[in-house]
């Protein structure tokens, strides 16, 4: 299956797709800077973790890795839910198939029944915060280095209040050694497939001059375990990704390759960059994509639109390259955070943990540390 690797308006957008897609980019001409209020942080009252929800509802439409995706049906099923009977009748004429009217005709019409008073978008809202919840925070994950382990466990945090979040991890957690050897597996097998150099800098890994070699999930070693995530991954892939796909093949050379320090970081924690993966001429070929223009690698030897190629060390025809689909949807993910503007909210969490060396150390989706307590943590140094 071709997976598709641009964002949705540079390919064709499928007719259920289109019509949410003009309403949401109306939105965005508004004086108002959140129509359908903040999108935060499931299971908080308040949150400093607010993202406008309009914005990240069009950023999960135009940068979704397949037009045939859920989100499209269901912001229409969440907008027939508002109590107006006319955009009521709207949603569902374009969810049946039955609307023949241009989508900006469409899109126009709701728009103007969405002003009158009495209205109820909660559902649109809430929509947002689920996607952020389990799918934006939820790849804001970096796998603990080995020296980190022990630090991890002794975490305090002030609770800012609110209602905790369940856990809705489906597999206990494995003991330490057992992940610092799917850890040293993992890099071994990329050693083998790709050799003793940064992809991205072409920084050797060998002496004398050297850089530490850091091994980098694609997909974020957190997301197997997670059930609300999978529903997530699926809404958001549409056909194109499976959640168990992703789940078994998430400790596998297929989700991984070596990076240098801050390549690494760059991917992981600020979601600067990201993989696209591309079928031409009966192969799949990689390319390296920035994200960010604010965040580049400052040694790349790579430039935005460069190959990255896999598979050139001494075991490269027997060990897998990376999955094209993940590569696909991490990049995807990535973007979405950028032009929601997520991004620079976990900046600024990322940032302060960075200056402030007595604070004990925090990552994203680390094995010992609970989502709730991360995200708290989150809401306190932003505060």
């Amino acid at each position: 299956m071709l997976v598709i690797s641009k964002p949705l308006s540079t390919v064709m957008i499928s007719p259920l797709l289109s019509y949410p897609l003009a309403l949401l980019k109306l939105m965005e001409q508004e004086t108002n800077v959140a129509p359908l209020g903040m999108a935060r942080r499931v299971g908080t009252a308040t949150s400093t973790f607010d993202v406008p929800a309009h914005n990240l509802l069009l950023a999960l439409l135009e940068h979704a890795p397949s037009p045939e995706n859920i989100i499209a049906k269901e912001v229409l099923v969440e907008l027939g839910g508002c109590g107006n009977e006319t955009v009521v009748l709207l949603a569902e004429m374009v969810i049946v198939g039955t609307c023949d009217m241009t989508e900006d005709d469409w899109a126009g019409l709701v728009h103007e029944e969405m002003q009158k008073p009495g209205n109820n978008f909660e559902g649109l809202t809430k929509l947002a915060s689920h996607y952020l919840s389990h799918l934006l925070i939820a790849c804001m994950r970096e796998f603990p280095p080995r020296s980190s382990f022990t630090d991890i466990l002794p975490l305090e945090v002030r609770n800012p209040g609110g209602p905790k979040t369940p856990q809705d991890t489906i597999h206990p957690t494995p003991d330490r050694k057992r992940i610092e050897e799917i850890e040293d597996l993992i890099k071994q097998a990329a050693f083998l497939r790709d050799g003793d150099y940064c992809l991205i800098t072409s920084a050797s890994f060998i002496p004398p001059d050297m850089v530490v070699a850091r091994c980098a999930h694609i997909i974020p070693f957190s997301l197997s375990a997670k059930t609300q995530t999978h529903a997530a991954i699926e809404g958001f892939a549409g056909l194109v990704l499976s959640a168990q796909f992703v789940s078994e093949n998430i400790n596998h050379p297929r989700n991984a390759l070596n990076l240098q320090n801050d390549a690494h970081d760059l991917m992981a924690k600020y979601m600067a960059w990201g993989i696209e993966a591309k079928y031409e001429g009966n192969e799949w070929k990689y390319y390296y994509r920035i994200v960010r223009p604010d965040r580049r690698i400052f040694f790349a030897t790579l430039k935005d639109g460069d190959a990255i190629v896999f598979g050139s060390g001494p075991g490269g025809t027997h060990i897998p390259p990376p999955d094209p689909r993940m590569c696909n949807l991490r990049l995807a993910v990535s973007r979405v955070a950028y032009a929601s503007g997520a991004s620079e909210i976990f900046d600024k969490f990322v940032d302060d943990e960075d200056e402030d060396m007595m604070q004990v150390p925090v990552y994203f989706g680390g094995p010992f540390v609970s989502d709730d307590v991360l995200m708290r943590k989150l809401e306190v140094a932003m505060f």
